[in-house]
């Protein structure tokens, strides 16, 4: 047969309606009906349809409660520290190196702690500091000796800065209200994140093969950074409320005192540990 034969009788096929087969015993007719009238609709792509999980999460994130009235157990209490602009974060980042009197973290105008900022150092601090660890053993390595990659700096460098800002600010926060000097816990672990910022270019500079380029780069990022601690809790602890007794004066010394060797130790642990080759 031809091509256009075979095409025709297909069609006719097609548009066969009301087709009824007779059983010989006079029962019920099958019969056939046309369906070309009810064929699938192509399915819809992703572009033509709504996304209406998203808009169901916004939906909720607008109409639920807001984070200051949320429970402390809740995910909408947490994200009112981690809701800073990235104006803000490059405005406290500047303030950490800021070595002047005047110049404290949290202006009046710029006055809510954020978690976003502290995060963002401490685990870039984990990262880079494990990686030019590795680069700087890397470099001082002579032909003889195999180099290997030293994946225990890595949790090392995790377990350094992620207590400082965690178990170091929780002891300062409740030595603060011991001594009658009540700040917010999250201020507290703002400042200490914050002032961490300032070893992530020491880091870099401490990949060059020399021992003291290395310590002077610790030293003064280790100087520039107190300032930062002693700036925005010292106010608090000694100049504010000059009405306090002597008593008190010399406890918020000692506390200071603590908080320097603290962070003395964590600056050389970073030399020894990481640079010492």
């Amino acid at each position: 047969r031809l091509p256009s034969d075979m095409a025709t009788e297909s069609s006719k096929l097609v548009n066969v309606t009301d087709v009824a087969i007779d059983d010989g015993e006079g029962g019920s007719e099958l019969g056939f009906k046309d369906f070309s009238h009810a064929r699938p609709q192509p399915a819809a792509y992703p572009d033509d349809m709504h996304d209406d999980d998203d808009q169901g999460l916004l939906e909720e994130g607008k109409a639920g409660e807001s984070s200051s009235n949320a429970s402390i157990c809740s995910v909408a209490y947490y994200k009112q520290f981690f809701n800073v602009t990235t104006n803000q974060l490059l405005r406290r980042l500047l303030r950490s190196v800021d070595v002047r009197p005047d110049a404290p973290l949290f202006y009046v105008d710029d006055s809510k702690p954020d978690m976003y900022g502290p995060f963002w150092v401490c685990t870039t601090l984990v990262f880079l500091m494990a990686a030019t660890g590795n680069v700087a053993h890397y470099i001082q390595t002579t032909q003889k000796t195999v180099w290997k990659y030293d994946f225990e700096k890595l949790t090392t460098a995790a377990w350094i800065f992620y207590s400082s800002i965690s178990i170091i600010p929780i002891a300062v926060w409740f030595a603060l209200g011991h001594l009658n000097h009540p700040k917010s816990l999250i201020e507290v672990i703002s400042i200490y994140g914050y002032s961490l910022f300032v070893f992530i270019p020491t880091c870099v500079i401490c990949v060059v093969p020399s021992e003291p380029l290395r310590w002077i780069s610790i030293l003064i990022s280790f100087v520039i950074s107190s300032v930062f601690i002693v700036r925005n809790l010292g106010n608090l602890v000694i100049i504010r409320n000059p009405e306090r007794n002597r008593s008190t004066k010399t406890k918020g010394y000692v506390l200071l005192g603590v908080i320097l060797v603290c962070h003395a130790a964590i600056a050389l642990l970073m030399k020894v540990y990481f640079f010492e080759y």
